[in-house]
């Protein structure tokens, strides 16, 4: 079953959110965010100008200047798939879903976003060609051409790079292929010692 929406844009609050509401609390804290720097607590909401469900596949796809937020956490892609995996029905032994990918006996395991995409959370911003979330490995992959900055600071990487976001660490690696890096100090007041900062750094080149 394919349902379509090509009508005015609109906003779908998509109950990624509730669906770890529902689920056990250790549950909801491993999963983490899905989006990097967002609120593990908070819902997904997403705005698109179309979606496509696809039942037999368990399978959503937005498309139309998609803008996915969580929290403080902005994702922002043409084109954003979903994939949803069925979880273990209640307590009860009761299914709680209906069988709809929005029902709370399900969970999102993949996301993948068609680039450009664009991940924004507070002063940094990770940009690439594509972006994908492995709620398995709890990490969040931008593949080709990534660039991770925080504020003048800048780390790059080419076409065969990736960058991977740890959802659990926080912790950013650019990987692959070549990585450049612009680090910038800020200066006091009386121009001569530079402050502190923190830098964003790329990881060995490898993948």
């Amino acid at each position: 079953m394919i349902v379509s929406s090509p009508s005015v844009r609109r906003q779908v609050l998509v109950a990624l959110g509730c669906l770890l509401a529902f689920s056990p609390p250790a549950l909801a804290q491993k999963a983490g965010p899905m989006i990097p720097g967002g609120n593990s607590r908070a819902p997904v909401s997403i705005d698109a100008g179309k979606l496509d469900y696809f039942d037999k596949e368990q399978k959503l796809v937005y498309s139309g200047g998609v803008v996915a937020t969580q929290g403080d956490a902005t994702l922002k892609a043409p084109e954003l798939v979903i994939f949803m995996a069925k979880e273990a029905a209640s307590a009860g032994g009761r299914s709680l879903g209906g069988g709809s990918p929005m029902g709370a006996d399900s969970q999102v395991r993949r996301m993948e976003a068609s680039g450009p995409v664009v991940i924004t959370s507070k002063d940094q911003v990770g940009t690439g060609d594509r972006g994908v979330y492995d709620r398995a490995e709890n990490k969040v992959f931008i593949y080709g051409n990534p660039v991770l900055s925080e504020g003048a600071h800048v780390v790059r990487g080419d076409a065969q790079s990736r960058l991977v976001y740890d959802l659990a660490s926080g912790r950013a690696q650019v990987t692959g292929g070549r990585v450049q890096s612009l680090i910038t100090p800020s200066q006091s007041q009386d121009g001569d010692k530079p402050k502190a900062n923190r830098t964003i750094a790329p990881s060995p080149a490898s993948r």
